[in-house]
């Protein structure tokens, strides 16, 4: 065969995965507990290792083989150990779902474990007494590789607690709850991938699984349905399910209240959760048209039968002083013109509400136990999901765990296993695509409708579409003598992906060994993908040695890494460009040649310091300039990488403006045949001035010739010569004096082209402008105050007539200030000088006792005995209005008589009359 010529293979044999029922056969939950449902009965395993009050999941692959387990935060594998990786996954097992486990489409080695925490600090039940902010990690996912471990499967340490988010991040309480205590999952309307929902608030969040990987940004249905977070310490729990064909979701809420405070008797507040019924797309992921089915009650458990007709309900009972009475089991008939009349209680008892899941036999089970026991051996089964009432044949405690014990939780799973539908393979092009139904039910006929007119009665049924694009199959089968409700599946017939007819040349240099001409190199074969996928990047490629190996590896998981070394010079590989979700693939081939580099050296690249040692460097400009710089061909391109493993795989190239520090970047240069050199040269991070970048400056009022010196700031040890200076003003000196206020700046230069702007903010700062003194001179306090523009800019201080003075203080009001002629300092803060004004204050004394004894002999008024007051006139009064004595501020004073005639003790009543028109009164004591 000659490589030259296209490579096309059709594997008509290959089968698409499928999804069978026996990845639910092992259940291991509660304490020690587990159920084996391989033989079609469950029997009771006693190898588990959890010991979980909820929250759990299991997985088997499709014969029925245990793969491994977890409670939402520790994995064990097949034999039961811990995976290596597998602890310190954020859920919980006291979260209602804490886990679910979906696999990777089209990968059997890959399993996705979504895990959703519970809104509670670490080892606290779920106790709505407790009141501690609640941290909860929400919703994540970390991805199992069963090829680790030797086969046993480990945690990958790239996937493992992705957060997915499902709330409003600008929102403080939702980022504190992010997500309730449920999650489910169900395949999607396209056959392959998976939806795994969950809801928190008032939205449901459906993130799509496919092949790609978990899709992070959810398909959101905002609903009626609201669960406030201010009750969510309970509010969180309950279950999430939605029915086996994709076409219904039900939610139980064990509360909706608005808070977590206690009713009377400090009982808990009971009877307001609910239950709601909605539809679901399994195609667009979208929730609608829901409704309550249940209120004012205490759901926990939820399962649908495995034809969808039936939905049961665990709810628990309490009397009004927060007693459990048991709990009641409720069946409603899906299929029912009134889903909310057709309510059927089918059992009430003493054991709490558990978990409702159903398993392969299509029989519902139930967790649980006695109130006040807090474990069980026993669960209890509904034998007859499909049936109306009481014919649904519920058995209590029926089910023998051994040595296990059951508690609140059973595992869930992808709700689709449960669903007797049908799958098929073979859906590219030309294939007669194969049609079977995965069921082990006994079935009297069927009928196949392929969507595009044909039919068919084969159970095993093949068919061949003359076109590609999506039909809508569908199923019926007779089961004694009844025909079953259609079961529809829109399949895609996809065309043979179209490929580069001749091989193509992926050129790498040859510069990872001291023989740069042996034609040996380590290639990235990514680079060839859209190449030889003629630019479709939806397609996924694969490289192999052989034809063979690529036609063998049905699942592609054993491919070439995509960092591979060629072993011979010009080595030729084959590329199996495949069509996702399909048995499609196309199959050419690669040359890869390395050729001799050309090193390439460009010279040195400078930015300036930001800050921290970190330069931006425009590498985009860079590129132009050591094209320019070395003369480069014009078909070559180049790209810039921070090593020298990325830059010879040409993988985690650089952005355009890349912040760094000083370092070395390594650089690829490709032309039109691939890798055409290599090279490296440095980024370097200049320093930049180190000054002081802002400063406020003050201009004082009042100074002849006012100006300050404005510096440019430079630190030491730095010489100021080693700068250029650039000031607003025009001025390039390193200083500059300026006399008027304003803004100003400089622009400081270093040698390095690196420049720093310093600014000044100079103020003009005024001596005070004092408006008035005001004096409350006869008043008990003798208050100064001092009316001044501006208050706050100055300080005060009053030197005493007595040679005494205040500290300066802030406040511009003075109390108990003595009579006398005083002197007030008003100071400028910003030091620029003070302002003075005499002032006198009228003190008038409260008594006097004229006894001859030297001490308060006479009464007169104190600070007014000066010549600016030497008009003003005293009167005396007694306590009739009878005039006693006049008197001059400047005389010694009255001395308690009248016509020389003492007068007796008593009050008497002064006036003051200033030679300014001012008058004032009083009154005082004399004493004998």
């Amino acid at each position: 065969m000659k490589y030259g010529t296209l490579i096309i293979f059709f594997l008509l044999f290959f089968s698409m995965p499928t999804f069978a029922q026996k990845e639910a056969a092992n259940w291991y939950f509660g304490a020690g507990a587990g159920l084996d449902f391989n033989s079609g009965s469950p029997v009771a395993l006693i190898n588990g290792q959890l010991n979980t009050a909820e929250g759990c999941a299991t997985i088997s692959d499709k014969n029925g083989n245990l793969l491994f387990y977890t409670d939402g935060s520790i994995v064990y594998d097949k034999s039961h150990h811990i995976m290596p990786n597998g602890y310190g996954l954020l859920g919980h097992n006291s979260s209602t779902q804490s886990a679910i486990i979906v696999p990777k489409p089209n990968n059997p080695n890959l399993y996705y474990i979504f895990t959703v925490d519970q809104p509670l600090p670490a080892n606290v039940d779920d106790n709505p007494l407790n009141n501690e902010d609640p941290p909860n990690n929400g919703l994540n996912y970390s991805l199992v590789d069963l090829r680790l471990n030797n086969g046993l499967g480990d945690i990958s340490i790239k996937e493992k607690n992705i957060h997915l988010i499902t709330y409003d991040t600008n929102n403080d309480e939702d980022v504190k709850f992010k997500c309730s205590e449920k999650i489910t999952a169900v395949q999607h309307g396209d056959g392959v991938s998976f939806w795994v929902i969950t809801h928190f608030k008032n939205t449901f969040y459906s993130f799509k699984i496919t092949n790609q990987g978990v899709d992070k940004k959810p398909i959101q249905t905002n609903t009626p349905l609201n669960v406030p977070t201010g009750g969510y310490l309970s509010n969180a729990i309950g279950y999430l399910k939605t029915s086996p064909n994709g076409k219904k979701i039900a939610i139980a809420n064990t509360s909706v209240k608005q808070n977590d405070d206690l009713g009377p008797k400090n009982n808990i507040i009971r009877n307001t959760g609910n239950v709601w019924l909605f539809d679901f797309d399994s195609v667009t992921g979208k929730v609608s048209n829901g409704f309550s089915i249940l209120n004012g009650v205490n759901p926990y458990g939820l399962e649908f039968s495995a034809k969808s007709k039936k939905l049961y309900v665990t709810t628990n009972l309490f009397s009004n002083d927060d007693v459990s009475l048991g709990s009641l089991l409720i069946q409603f008939n899906l299929k029912s013109s009134n889903i909310i009349g057709s309510k059927t209680t089918i059992n009430s008892s003493t054991n709490v509400a558990g978990a409702l899941q159903l398993a392969l036999d299509e029989k519902i089970y139930r967790s649980g136990y006695p109130f006040g026991a807090n474990v069980s051996n026993k669960l209890s089964v509904i034998n007859n999901p499909e049936l109306d009432g009481s014919n649904c044949n519920y058995l209590q405690n029926e089910i023998d765990l051994g040595i296990g014990k059951a508690k609140l939780g059973l595992p869930p799973f992808i709700t689709s296993l449960f669903l007797y539908a049908f799958s098929y393979e073979f859906n590219c092009f030309g294939q007669s695509t194969h049609f079977y139904i995965n069921s082990v039910e006994k079935i009297d006929a069927v009928l196949w409708d392929f969507g595009d007119g044909s039919t068919s009665t084969n159970r095993d049924a093949y068919h061949t579409y003359t076109k590609t694009g999506d039909y809508k199959v569908t199923l019926i089968k007779t089961v004694n003598g009844e025909d079953r409700e259609p079961l529809e599946k829109t399949i895609t017939i996809y065309d043979v992906p179209k490929i580069l007819s001749t091989p193509y040349k992926l050129v790498q240099c040859d510069t990872q060994d001291n023989i740069p001409t042996d034609g040996l190199a380590t290639f990235n074969l990514a680079l060839a993908n859209e190449p030889i996928s003629l630019g479709q990047k939806d397609f996924e490629v694969y490289y192999y040695h052989s034809v063979v190996d690529a036609d063998n590896d049905n699942t592609n998981t054993l491919s070439i890494p995509v960092n591979y070394r060629n072993s011979i010079a010009d080595e030729i590989i084959f590329a199996k460009v495949t069509q996702p979700n399909s048995t499609c693939y196309s199959i050419g081939s690669v040359l890869l040649h390395a050729n001799k580099s050309i090193l390439i050296v460009p010279e040195t690249m400078r930015e300036c310091d930001l800050g921290e040692g970190k330069g931006l460097f425009n590498l985009k400009e860079k590129k132009n300039l050591i094209k320019t710089e070395l003369n480069l061909p014009s078909d070559v391109r180049l790209f810039f990488y921070a090593n020298e493993d990325d830059a010879s795989l040409g993988i985690n190239e650089l952005e355009e403006n890349y912040i760094s520090t000083s370092k070395t970047i390594f650089l690829r240069a490709e032309n039109n045949e691939g890798c055409y050199g290599t090279g490296h040269f440095e980024i370097s991070v200049e320093p930049t001035p180190k000054i002081n970048v802002l400063e406020n400056r003050i201009l004082c009022e009042g100074i002849t010739n006012p100006s300050i010196l404005l510096d440019a700031g430079i630190l030491a040890p730095a010489i100021t010569s080693d700068f250029s200076y650039s000031w607003s003003t025009g001025e390039t000196s390193p200083t500059i004096a300026v006399n008027k206020e304003g803004e100003y700046s400089v622009i400081v230069k270093n040698k390095s082209g690196c420049s720093t702007t310093r600014k000044y903010i100079v103020t003009l700062s005024y001596l005070a402008k004092i408006n008035n003194i005001i004096i409350q001179d006869l008043q008990a306090l003798n208050q100064v105050i001092i009316e001044v523009v501006n208050p706050n800019d100055y300080s005060y201080r009053i030197h005493f007539q007595n040679g005494t003075e205040t500290p300066f203080q802030s406040s511009p009001i003075f109390e108990n200030v003595p009579g006398g002629f005083h002197e007030l300092i008003v100071e400028n803060n910003n030091g620029c000088g003070q302002k003075t004004k005499n002032f006198t204050v009228l003190d008038a004394p409260k008594f006097f006792t004229p006894n001859d004894d030297g001490y308060n002999d006479y009464w007169n008024l104190k600070g007014i005995n000066t010549p600016f007051y030497k008009n003003a006139v005293i009167y005396i009064f007694d306590r009739y209005g009878k005039l006693i004595r006049q008197l001059s501020p400047s005389s010694p004073g009255w001395d308690g008589t009248f016509h020389k005639q003492p007068l007796p003790a008593d009050d008497y009543w002064f006036t003051l009359k200033l030679e300014d028109g001012r008058e004032a009164k009083g009154h005082f004591s004399l004493k004998r």
